[in-house]
């Protein structure tokens, strides 16, 4: 699978960890439908993480991530949300992203490090215990 979706229950937290090395159209539709599904029948708003440091590249070109900084959210905001890119073309992607949505869906974070993140949302890689996606694997 090249992504993980985790649930920190106590602090109403999720984590999106990518694992593929590019990112496609594709798989990103299928990130922002399955994580739409899972906090549209939540109890609240979610804090995110969204943990991109794997990924190295991508295909979506600057326009489809404006486009996409237009979308209802995936996760709804009102709570902290980061995005962790690494590589450069990832972190600037990311940052546009950013610029794009602010003034539509809110502030969303970019940052280098996945440490940065957890601060950020104040909770601990163990606190995630709940697996969401795929559902066979462990927390």
């Amino acid at each position: 699978m090249d992504y993980e979706i985790d649930l920190d229950p106590t602090h109403s937290a999720i984590r999106l960890r990518i694992s593929a090395e590019i990112v496609t159209i594709m798989l990103a539709e299928e990130i922002y439908v399955r994580l739409s599904r899972f906090t549209s029948s939540g109890i609240g708003l979610y804090a995110a993480i969204y943990d991109l440091s794997a990924v190295r590249d991508t295909t979506i070109p600057t326009d489809m991530v404006r486009s996409f900084s237009k979308r209802p959210p995936s996760v709804p905001t009102g709570r902290p949300q980061v995005v962790v890119g690494q590589e450069p073309v990832i972190f600037g992607l990311a940052r546009l992203f950013q610029m794009c949505r602010e003034d539509i869906h809110g502030t969303i974070e970019v940052v280098h490090s996945l440490k940065e993140a957890y601060e950020i949302v104040g909770v601990r890689p163990e606190d995630f215990t709940e697996h969401l996606f795929p559902a066979n694997l462990a927390a």
